[in-house]
């Protein structure tokens, strides 16, 4: 990462070696007619004037707990080579950590809706995706006529089924993706009333062993 300094003040940083940004720093805030081009990032530290130069910069991040604390930028010291951005640690509040947990439980409620269930037809036992696309699917071919259908499974199992059969295999796969809804809720309700931020982390919000690939 770069900075364009003029003298002790901090014109632009830390970014990336953005030499139009650069430029237009130059032009407009310093009047300069110093360009710089893409490939200048190899030549930093570059010297414009006396006082305008193009510095590579440093943080200091002290150690940190991710789960209970945030750092934030305190404040930089521009040396000769160098800019060096401090930053402290801050304790996040307790709301603070609940909505990052929170945020976490929506892609776990995801897995949990998307997998396969299995339900016997006619007496053979089938595998169904339960994703949006196969739901979509299933019940547009439950509105396109009374049947019965021969329909293809997993493991090229096919079968013929009637509407009914159809019906309710969208109404095992519906079951099951409402009672991923359901977790979801009941996770968010149980973050909500955690009192410590000890307990926000405790609340289970893994993904099933049935889910695990490993258990496959």
């Amino acid at each position: 990462m770069f900075a364009l300094v003029n003298g002790q003040e901090l014109l632009l940083g830390p970014i990336a070696f953005n030499y139009r940004l650069i430029n237009s720093s130059l032009e407009e805030d310093l009047e300069l007619d110093y360009r710089v081009k893409s490939s200048d990032y190899s030549q930093v530290p570059i010297q414009i004037t006396e006082e305008v130069k193009i510095l590579s910069t440093k943080d200091e991040i002290p150690d940190f707990d991710e789960k209970f604390e945030i750092v934030r930028l305190s404040h930089h010291e521009i040396t000769d080579n160098e800019v060096i951005f401090y930053y402290t640690k801050i304790e996040k509040t307790i709301e603070e950590i609940k909505e990052e947990r929170k945020k976490e439980v929506s892609p776990k409620r995801w897995n949990r809706e998307n997998t396969t269930i299995s339900v016997i037809i006619n007496g053979t036992e089938i595998k169904a995706s339960t994703s949006r696309e196969n739901r979509l699917g299933l019940v547009t071919k439950l509105l396109s006529g009374d049947g019965p259908y021969n329909f293809k499974f997993d493991n090229n199992i096919w079968l013929e089924i009637t509407k009914e059969d159809l019906q309710n295999l969208i109404t095992q796969i519906d079951l099951k993706v409402q009672e991923a809804f359901d977790w979801e809720l009941a996770k968010l309700t149980e973050i909500d009333a955690c009192e410590t931020k000890e307990a926000v982390y405790e609340v289970d919000i893994s993904d099933p062993v049935s889910l695990n690939p490993a258990n496959a």
